[in-house]
């Protein structure tokens, strides 16, 4: 439905502010754009500069966060920091603490919570106008790539992912660690998704996995690639079709694979041919059947599932 051009390095995150009809892609150019669709069309209306590479964005609005990548210069490093914006206000903070790159940020009631190289699990809390450092939650041993939390009585729950394939499930209410699932996951674990009561990872090694609320595997899906070897997954999400709904696998062949929910049949393939000519890094639902998909060639697509 359209190609969205502008970024000059990497689209490393997507996230999607409904109410204000906007999409926000965050790239390792160091800015952070916003779009909108209030006219039908997409046009960028803003860019943002973050400071650094932007390895992750979340929008709860009013609030914008990014998550920025460490880097080196002049022979010193600087450690990536979670910038704040109030979108309202226009004020702006530094969140400051963590060591090395942050890759992913979440949201739970007053609470944000980010994490990455450094393996722990910030947590920051709104209180007085600004986001002050409240805890850290510790016991993963490998940096934390995914994050995603679930307000809905009774789970009410932060998940963490780190590369190695240790999910931890921790309380939002108490930070209390609930339990740890070893995924099993034989390459970089990269993606988890939320979906009714199960939880969906994804890695490198090609295998896309769902698990039941007491971390229980109850499906192993493997994407191959046109050689019928295992595609390395790189990012996941459900979005509806209609009365159904679809998986999309992004994978490491620079394709979209596309699963019908909860069968796993094949429901289509978006090669490079017709879409991006390089790997996926991210994905967002966007308004109605449509999605959009970040890429390593700086650009973004909006696609739409046309009914009949």
């Amino acid at each position: 439905m359209g190609k969205l051009t502008g970024h000059t390095d990497t689209v490393t995150s997507l996230d999607v502010c409904d109410e204000r009809k906007q999409l926000f892609s965050a790239s390792t150019d160091g800015s952070i754009k916003v779009w909108s669709w209030e006219n039908g069309n997409f046009t960028c209306v803003n860019t943002v500069q973050a400071g650094g590479p932007v390895e992750c964005v979340l929008v709860f609005a009013p609030f914008l966060f990014a998550g920025t990548a460490a880097v080196t210069a002049n022979g010193a490093q600087r450690h990536g920091v979670v910038r704040v914006w109030n979108m309202d206000s226009g004020t702006e903070q530094s969140l400051e603490g963590h060591t090395g790159s942050i890759y992913c940020l979440a949201q739970g009631g007053v609470y944000l919570f980010s994490g990455g190289d450094d393996k722990g699990v910030k947590t920051w809390q709104y209180a007085n106008e600004r986001f002050e450092a409240l805890t850290e939650l510790q016991g993963h041993q490998q940096p934390v790539q995914s994050m995603l939390t679930i307000n809905a009585d009774p789970t009410r729950s932060l998940f963490s992912a780190d590369r190695g394939g240790t999910v931890a499930k921790w309380c939002l209410d108490s930070g209390a660690l609930q339990a740890t699932m070893a995924t099993n996951h034989t390459s970089h674990l990269m993606a988890l998704w939320n979906q009714d009561t199960f939880l969906f990872s994804a890695a490198l090694d090609g295998h896309v996995k769902v698990w039941d609320t007491e971390g229980n595997q109850v499906f192993d899906q493997v994407v191959t690639n046109q050689n019928n070897q295992p595609s390395g997954v790189t990012a996941i999400m459900v979005v509806p079709e209609g009365d159904s709904s679809v998986l999309i696998t992004a994978c490491d062949d620079k394709a979209l694979k596309l699963w019908m929910m909860p069968t796993f049949d094949k429901r289509g393939i978006l090669a490079s041919r017709v879409g991006h000519s390089d790997v996926v890094r991210c994905l967002a639902k966007g308004p109605g059947n449509s999605f959009f998909s970040g890429s390593m060639d700086n650009s973004i697509m909006v696609w739409e599932f046309m009914s009949g």
